[in-house]
């Protein structure tokens, strides 16, 4: 990467090939890594792509140049303001990438960022790995109950959406009530259906009033922390802080739970293996990693100035998507020798940087206690190998997961329902 001192500056408009392909035509792809390989092939490191229709960007898609971009802050920045798009009304990027007024730690720099991002660092480091476990449990307990005497589900739906966000939520400090209506607001922020704008809204004033709630009466969860750390000026940037995390944490657990549920129920090496599942369990969890980042592009970065990147030349203010998944499958990082792969630890899922994932120990305990919580309890089947994948540019993973199983006895236990 280097930045440039002037002179003629190529745009977004494509040279090569047709029109500029969209990131949901690449999430939703029969074959993403092939969809992405013949787009690398053609362009290169880096190529023009739709955010959403008419809105251009550039994914990122080598494994050299999603490291460069995610650890140069004074480059690409994470602040929408040096974005130079201005989104229709309508656009359900506003949400994500350019929220008006948003004072959290995603879109921070510099000491900024830093400011903001301490209170996280300490108050996930601070978790309880034990009590964060048992409530794990708990939620995955519930929701099981809720289908388990039915003989068929969705996984999807009625387990990994449900368990990722209630159980994130429930690190908060959040009941039962709460993480439902936060999961639906988060639906709707990711594009997932709806006005993403007023399900931010609607998110923003449920964590204000717990914010407010805890303050009142503290008890021992994240929000707890959040409330008593000096580094935040007002609620306000508690808040917005509160929403990023929990929706990032969320989008990112169900995709992993999901693609690890997918893996464990199809993959040959894993499937019709009667004991042993916690290795390989554990095998699924790292696979997914590298082949199905639960973040498939991560957005987004802006460039503060004229830069060049693979051999692109980048205006000031054009915005930069990181291609997780092609970084992850770039064929400089990644071999066929099993013995290397297995120590291989490059990949990209949990970023690297300033703005890298400050929960992944939590995050794996939660996938982790999922997929088991199902597989030692139920003997589930899939019943359509084919899939629909969800629409979002951002993560891939399937819309429905349908299973069948043995029907469990009627339970005395009362089902979470979301």
């Amino acid at each position: 990467m280097s930045v440039d001192d002037g002179g003629a500056m190529s745009d977004l408009e494509p040279q090569r090939g047709g029109g500029r392909v969209a990131l949901v035509d690449l999430t939703g792809a029969e074959d993403m890594t092939a969809a992405l390989r013949r787009l690398q092939d053609e362009w290169g490191p880096v190529a023009p792509v739709d955010l959403e229709p008419g809105v251009p960007g550039w994914l990122v898609l080598g494994h050299a140049e999603v490291m460069e971009v995610m650890r140069t802050e004074s480059v690409f920045a994470r602040d929408p303001r040096h974005w130079k798009e201005r989104l229709p009304l309508d656009s359900s990027l506003h949400a994500i990438l350019s929220p008006a007024g948003r004072r959290a730690l995603y879109y921070a720099d510099g000491a900024d960022h830093r400011r903001l991002r301490l209170p996280m660092d300490e108050a996930f480091s601070s978790l309880d790995e034990a009590q964060t476990a048992a409530l794990v449990r708990s939620v995955c307990a519930g929701l099981i109950d809720a289908f388990a005497t039915q003989g068929q589900a969705d996984l999807i739906g009625e387990y990994a959406a449900a368990v990722s966000f209630l159980a994130v939520s429930g690190m908060f400090g959040f009941d039962e009530r709460q993480g439902i209506a936060l999961l639906r607001c988060a639906h709707g922020v990711f594009g997932h259906g709806g006005d993403a704008v007023a399900a931010l809204e609607a998110m923003d004033q449920i964590v204000l009033d717990h914010v407010l709630a805890t303050r009142a009466d503290p008890g021992n969860n994240l929000t707890a922390r959040l409330v008593e750390h000096p580094s935040f000026e007002d609620d306000t940037e508690i808040v917005h802080s509160m929403v990023v995390a929990i929706c990032a944490a969320n989008e990112m657990l169900v995709t992993w739970i999901a693609a690890t549920l997918r893996r464990m129920l199809t993959d040959p090496r894993y499937t019709g293996r009667v004991t042993g599942v916690r290795r390989g369990l554990d095998d699924a969890l790292d696979e997914t990693l590298w082949s199905e980042p639960p973040v498939a592009n991560l957005p987004a970065r802006y460039a503060v100035t004229d830069c060049t990147l693979g051999r692109v030349r980048i205006k000031a203010g054009d915005a930069i998507v990181m291609g997780v998944a092609a970084a992850n499958n770039d064929p400089r990082v990644r071999t066929d020798d099993d013995i290397f792969e297995a120590s291989n630890r490059s990949h990209l899922s949990f970023g690297v940087g300033p703005h890298a994932c400050p929960a992944r120990r939590p995050g794996r305990l939660v996938v982790k206690i999922a997929v088991e919580s199902l597989m030692e309890r139920l003997d589930l089947r899939l019943t359509d190998p084919e899939v629909t994948w969800a629409p979002s540019p951002w993560s891939r993973y399937p819309a429905v997961l349908p299973v069948r199983f043995t029907p469990e006895r009627q339970s005395a236990r009362t089902p979470v329902r979301a």
